[in-house]
C-alpha cells in the first residue's frame, strides 16, 4: 500500500452524481491566493507575534492587528497557526450555513477539497435541520466526525462546535451589528492518542466584513482546548513541538478555504433552503 493519491479525487457514488451540488465536485480546485504562498510554505513566523491562547478574546477588538498569516511553535511547546481568507461576495450567514449544511451528507464536505476529504457527518442531524433554531444554534454544541485521506489509512477527527460565550468570548461583541459578524469556535481532536494522533486543538474562524465580501480569520492553538469552561493545555510539558507540526495545519486550512471561497456564494444561493 503506497498511501493516498492526493492527485485523485475521492470516489463518489452514482447517487452522488445526481445531486444538485455534484457540479462543484467536478470543478478544478481553486489555488491558494498567490501572495500567501510565501507565508504558507515559507519559514515560521516569530512566536513573539503570535497570540497566546489565554489572550484569544483580543481578536474581537476592532483595533487588534489580526491579519497575520503564519505558523510557529510557541514558547511553551504548543503550536500556533494564523490564516486569513477572503470570500468574494460572501456573508457571515453563508459561513454559518456552510458549517451546518456540510455535516448532513458526505459529498457536501468532499466538494470543499475533493482530492483529500472523504466525509463529514454531524452526530446531531435532527438539530441541524431544526427550523426553530437560528443557523448558529443548529451547529452550536454539535460534533462532526471528519474523515480525510491519511498517509497510511483514512484519518478520523472530531470537530466539536461550541457556543462562543462558553469558551472565552464576549457574545456582546459578536453579531450583525458588531465588528465580528460571526465566530465559529471548534474543539478539534483526533481519533487515538498522541503521538499517533495529533494533540487537542482549539480553532476559531472569525468572520469580518470587507468591501465586496467577508474575511475569514482563522486561529489555531495546537495543544490547547477548553474543558468545562476552563483553558486546558492538552500537551504534556515535556513534549515540545517544532514548527514542522503546525505548518501542515496552515497548508490544509489555506487549501480548503481557497476552494470554499470559490464556490460558496454560488452554492449558498442554490442550496440555502435545501437541508
Amino acid at each position: 500500500f503506497m498511501g493516498p493519491n492526493f492527485n485523485q479525487k475521492t470516489p463518489v457514488s452514482e447517487e452522488d452524481k445526481q445531486k444538485s451540488y455534484f457540479k462543484f465536485y467536478e470543478r478544478e480546485a481553486a489555488p491558494i491566493f498567490p501572495p500567501k504562498m510565501g507565508k504558507v510554505f515559507g519559514p515560521p513566523m516569530n512566536p513573539m507575534a503570535a497570540l497566546p491562547f489565554a489572550e484569544r478574546a483580543k481578536i474581537l477588538d476592532a483595533d487588534y492587528a489580526n491579519d497575520e498569516i503564519g505558523y510557529c511553535a510557541m514558547f511553551d511547546g504548543t503550536g500556533y497557526v494564523s490564516d486569513v481568507n477572503f470570500i468574494p461576495g460572501g456573508t457571515a450567514e453563508m459561513i454559518d450555513w456552510w458549517y451546518n449544511w456540510r455535516g448532513l451528507d458526505p459529498l457536501r464536505y468532499v466538494i470543499a477539497n475533493p482530492n483529500e476529504f472523504i466525509q463529514s457527518r454531524t452526530m446531531q442531524s435532527a438539530k441541524a435541520v431544526d427550523e426553530d433554531l437560528t443557523i448558529q444554534e443548529r451547529y452550536w454544541d454539535t460534533t462532526q466526525t471528519v474523515i480525510k485521506k491519511g498517509v497510511m489509512k483514512p484519518a478520523v477527527s472530531y470537530l466539536n462546535f461550541k457556543y462562543p460565550g462558553n469558551v472565552g468570548f464576549d457574545m456582546s461583541k459578536i453579531g450583525a451589528d458588531q465588528y465580528t459578524k460571526s465566530l465559529i469556535c471548534i474543539r478539534y481532536y483526533d481519533q487515538g492518542q498522541p503521538p499517533a494522533a495529533g494533540p487537542d486543538t482549539f480553532i476559531v474562524h472569525q468572520v469580518v466584513e470587507k468591501d465586496g465580501g467577508v474575511e475569514v480569520r482563522t486561529k489555531m492553538w495546537i495543544g490547547y482546548t477548553v474543558r468545562y469552561g476552563l483553558d486546558y493545555k492538552a500537551l504534556p510539558d515535556e513534549f515540545r513541538m517544532t514548527p514542522v507540526v503546525p505548518q501542515p495545519y496552515l497548508i490544509a486550512n489555506a487549501v480548503e478555504w481557497a476552494n470554499v471561497a470559490a464556490i460558496l456564494p454560488e452554492l449558498y444561493a442554490a442550496e440555502k433552503d435545501n437541508l
